[in-house]
């Protein structure tokens, strides 16, 4: 892959409608609308696209919603994505140690899936072919953002192109082969900037943005998992007192596997050898579909909620993780920087033959972006917030509670129905 990435000199000034610092999913899907919707596009990725690589595109697996699945279509990339997806056409909902449950069936809303299981090394296999063969799109890897200002643009540029004042210029250090080679520094000056950098965005801490940060004191342990028996398309998300136990479908019969478990517990489920974590896991989630008969080695992460109230600064934009994280319980973390991606392709400035100086990185189209997207932020954070704190309620006579209200949604078809929208990106 490296040999079609772009090369540039030391003392290169690139001028460019957009920079993207960050080629994880949100920062590559971006990159490609934009190239397709007509504008020059720089992508700075510091981890080079090759397996076994420490980027984004580890050994996870990943819950798609349908409509991520929607966007990736609109941008070609979901024929090259089928192959490696698996359909969730029913979800399972329970607690332990009380009743009540719902499911959810891809038939109630009208759709051939509520969504879809992929490997987080494959997504990033189809999305770096896809960016590589974008037309305006220059990708620059490995290298990484160091620096950058906004500035006045000089008067021949403004005179070619646009009738603003300003831009960004930043600083790129494309990293060398050999490593006693010097890596060079290129200046890109362009009239937007998108961090899509990460939880510990490089852009967010230049722009001076402060950090909402909430600690869940938990855990989330992730793997592959075999069952004896086929899932069948089913995913299951199964709420206990510690934390929620998710099985999520994948090809033949492994699943995703996500354990959350409190801080004082982690450090005896690091110690458990893979029998003991499969017993563990089998007797929070019960053994839906057979006995647990393998396992894969554990991702472990701390659960945090993270968000930038302020997502944009002069002509730099925080997208995806930059700007927001999530707890898992509802799988919206990555969805939900898809969306952002979904709504900024569609209302933003557009070359046409009667806009031709379309200016993307304006204050307006950027406030009106931000407005756009805070409330879906805040919707999901909420939702988020409430399933832990609900679900994680020592009283039985909340658990009770919770158990009515399982068993209403599942009596009330238009409750499940909006339910299952929400959860499916829908509006």
């Amino acid at each position: 892959m490296q040999s079609t990435l772009k090369s540039y000199e030391s003392d290169d000034i690139i001028q460019t409608d957009v920079l993207i610092s960050g080629g994880g999913p949100v920062g590559l899907m971006l990159a490609i609308g934009l190239g397709q919707a007509g504008y020059d596009v720089m992508l700075a990725e510091r981890y080079a696209p090759k397996p076994g690589a420490a980027n984004s595109f580890d050994g996870r697996v990943l819950a798609l919603s349908h409509g991520s699945m929607l966007l990736l279509s609109q941008l070609g990339i979901w024929p090259d994505l089928v192959p490696f997806v698996t359909e969730i056409h029913h979800v399972h909902v329970s607690q332990k140690g009380y009743l009540g449950l719902t499911t959810l069936h891809a038939s109630e809303v009208g759709v051939a899936a509520l969504g879809y299981s992929i490997q987080s090394s494959d997504l990033g296999t189809v999305l770096w072919a896809h960016a590589q063969s974008q037309t305006g799109l220059h990708i620059v890897c490995p290298a990484s953002l160091t620096h950058f200002t906004e500035e006045g643009m000089d008067s021949a540029y403004i005179s070619a192109t646009l009738n603003v004042e300003d831009q960004v210029s930043s600083q790129v250090e494309q990293a060398q082969p050999a490593r006693t080679i010097q890596a060079k520094t290129i200046q890109v000056k362009t009239k937007l900037l998108v961090g899509a950098d990460g939880t510990e965005s490089k852009v967010r801490r230049i722009l001076g943005l402060p950090l909402q940060e909430k600690s869940y004191n938990a855990f989330g342990v992730v793997a592959q998992i075999a069952t004896e028996q086929h899932p069948q398309h089913w995913a299951y998300e199964r709420f206990t007192q510690n934390g929620p136990v998710a099985l999520l479908p994948m090809h033949g019969h492994f699943h995703k596997a996500v354990y959350v478990c409190p801080a004082s517990d982690i450090a005896s489920v690091k110690a458990l050898d893979d029998e003991g974590f499969m017993a563990l896991f089998a007797e929070q989630m019960g053994e839906r579909l057979g006995a647990f008969t393998q396992v894969s080695p554990r991702v472990i992460y701390p659960l945090t909620e993270t968000y930038v109230e302020q997502m944009f600064k002069g002509r730099a934009l925080l997208m995806g993780n930059a700007s927001h994280t999530q707890h898992p319980v509802a799988a919206q973390g990555l969805n939900l920087g898809i969306r952002d991606i979904a709504v900024f392709l569609e209302g933003m400035p557009v070359h046409t033959v009667l806009q031709p100086n379309a200016d993307i990185g304006s204050n307006v189209w950027l406030s009106e972006y931000a407005a756009l997207r805070q409330p879906d932020h805040q919707k999901v954070m909420g939702l988020t917030d409430t399933l832990i704190s609900v679900f994680e309620h020592r009283s039985a006579l909340v658990g009770h509670l919770r158990g009515v209200g399982l068993m209403a949604m599942q009596l009330l078809p238009s409750v499940k129905k909006r339910f299952s929208k929400f959860a499916m990106g829908g509006k």
